[in-house]
């Protein structure tokens, strides 16, 4: 990716911006301060817009508006706490959230047919080292609801890029204790699963989905958008609209 002079001024100022936030986190013994990781990515995350293009600041920003907490935004939100807390140095994961790709897959946990549709995705974008795969779920059914239930509730865990990784590739029963066993052998805890499971209301997000696949005249699913325009689930069709992205992004 060519970096300009200006995109240059701009990274650097905001290393100052992650540098003067991990000094405020260094500050007295006994301070309830946040972590220093925790303070880096909420420095990122309450700088950067929404790649939904709904114009708001990411899910989580001190700045307004902030997004609702689409599959979008919820995914970059993932994305960078997850980089950080993994020790990926700040500087790579602000390169990495100016790519210019959004492949967007839209199928529910339960399609027989997300598995190989999921893997497609993630190696064309993977070819062109871009990061933006995201899963959106019209949810046709009750299974296919809780599935997205079960998924969000693993979102903060720190175990979500896996955990979701499993509900794609789960080839059981989608009922509530199927489910809660999977999750429960990823790692996450029984407790605070059905804890939140209890409280969580994902109808917003599905209905942004629905809403966009609607727009986009998606009807039959799976189907794969790049930058909200619909391509054929073909390798070499995948790889040419994201290659010609990037193109058009540096000239």
């Amino acid at each position: 990716m060519r970096i300009r002079p200006w995109q240059g001024f701009v990274l650097a100022g905001f290393l100052l911006v992650l540098l003067a936030a991990s000094v405020q986190v260094s500050g007295s013994p006994g301070s309830t301060q946040p972590s220093a990781d925790e303070a880096r990515t909420q420095a990122i995350i309450s700088s950067h817009f929404c790649p939904c293009q709904c114009g708001s600041y990411l899910p989580e920003s001190d700045n307004s508006p902030a997004c609702f907490g689409c599959s979008v935004g919820k995914a970059e939100v993932t994305f960078i706490r997850e980089s950080i807390a993994k020790g990926r140095p700040v500087g790579e994961v602000l390169l990495a959230l100016r790519e210019t790709v959004l492949v967007e897959v839209f199928s529910d946990y339960n399609d027989p047919q997300l598995p190989e549709v999921w893997a497609l995705a993630q190696a064309a974008a993977g070819a062109y080292q871009q990061h933006r795969v995201v899963l959106r779920t019209p949810v046709a059914d009750d299974d296919a609801m809780r599935a997205v239930e079960f998924a969000e509730c693993g979102r903060d865990t720190g175990l979500f890029s896996a955990w979701q990784g499993s509900l794609i590739e789960h080839t059981g029963a989608w009922d509530f204790n199927s489910l809660l066993e999977l999750a429960t052998a990823e790692g996450l805890d029984g407790d605070a699963v059905r804890a939140c499971l209890s409280n969580i209301d994902i109808a917003p997000q599905v209905g942004r989905d629905r809403a966009h696949a609607r727009e986009r005249e998606l009807v039959r699913f799976p189907a794969v958008t790049v930058n909200r325009e619909r391509v054929p689930i073909r390798d070499d069709a995948l790889r040419k609209a994201i290659r010609e992205i990037i193109r058009d992004a540096s000239t």
